[in-house]
């Protein structure tokens, strides 16, 4: 049986980037979230927030959690500084209701922008 729309858990997707010098494999990002929501609100904390990495690919993910909770898991992000002695910090891009709210309001212009500047001095040069 189906659970009413009513009584779903409402979720929030964060879109992310990750600077860092060296590429970051997903496994490791996950167990690294994890870790940081459960030293800071333990495990009942990390039950309430439910985060999933939904999407990630190079530097830019997408992170779900309980929409309540969209300050936590922020907070959890911005407590990671290295994953594997790699040195890392997250930007939180925005937040949306939906993955493809969330991927096309704030992964594809974060594509966008990063090409504008190319594009730019291709064209002065010419």
């Amino acid at each position: 049986m189906k659970t009413m729309p009513t009584l779903r858990e409402k979720k929030r997707y964060i879109a992310f980037e990750i600077n860092s010098d060296k590429t970051i494999i997903r496994q490791e990002l996950v167990r690294e979230i994890s870790n940081s929501i459960i030293s800071l609100f333990g495990d009942k904390g990390a039950s309430e927030i439910n985060p999933s990495l939904m999407s990630f690919e190079g530097r830019l993910g997408i992170l779900r959690c309980a929409r309540e909770k969209t300050n936590e898991t922020r907070a959890a992000l911005a407590c990671i500084n290295n994953i594997r002695a790699i040195r890392v910090s997250f930007h939180v891009l925005g937040i949306s209701g939906t993955i493809k709210g969330a991927t096309e309001k704030f992964i594809q212009q974060s594509l966008v922008k990063e090409s504008e500047p190319e594009k730019r001095i291709k064209n002065n040069r010419i």
